[in-house]
């Protein structure tokens, strides 16, 4: 009776397991094909990772020739202000020298102008008197 009741149960629990074996192959063949996907994008992403390295180098070597020209259009633009400045200051020297210049003229003229007609004055103011 025992041989029978195992035979019974073999019979009715075989194919079950049997099914639940299969699942489990199928599951784990999914499981495999997962892992074959993550392998795929971590070497996608290892592509990535490359390229923006790539693209990162590119752009601070770019980055470093325009902060090499904006220095050299510093130090012309610095040279330039610098020559300006001095050029401001002689034409302001010759400004003033020649107002300086003017002033003397002026002055001896006017000098002049008060000695003649300083006694013309004189005179006419007598002869009105």
């Amino acid at each position: 009776m025992i041989e029978e009741i195992k035979e019974a149960l073999q019979a009715i629990l075989a194919p079950q397991i049997e099914r639940i074996h299969g699942q489990i192959e199928g599951i784990h063949g999914k499981i495999e094909g997962l892992h074959g996907q993550i392998e795929g994008l971590r070497g996608q992403i290892e592509g990535f990772r490359g390229e923006m390295k790539a693209i990162e180098a590119g752009l601070e070597a770019k980055i470093d020739v325009l902060a090499g020209k904006v220095d050299s259009l510093d130090t012309k633009c610095m040279a330039r202000f610098g020559a300006m400045d001095i050029q401001m200051e002689a034409g302001r020297r010759e400004f003033v020298a020649e107002v300086r210049r003017i002033e003397e003229t002026l002055s001896a003229d006017f000098v002049r102008f008060e000695t003649v007609c300083d006694p013309r004055l004189s005179v006419l103011e007598k002869r009105t008197n």
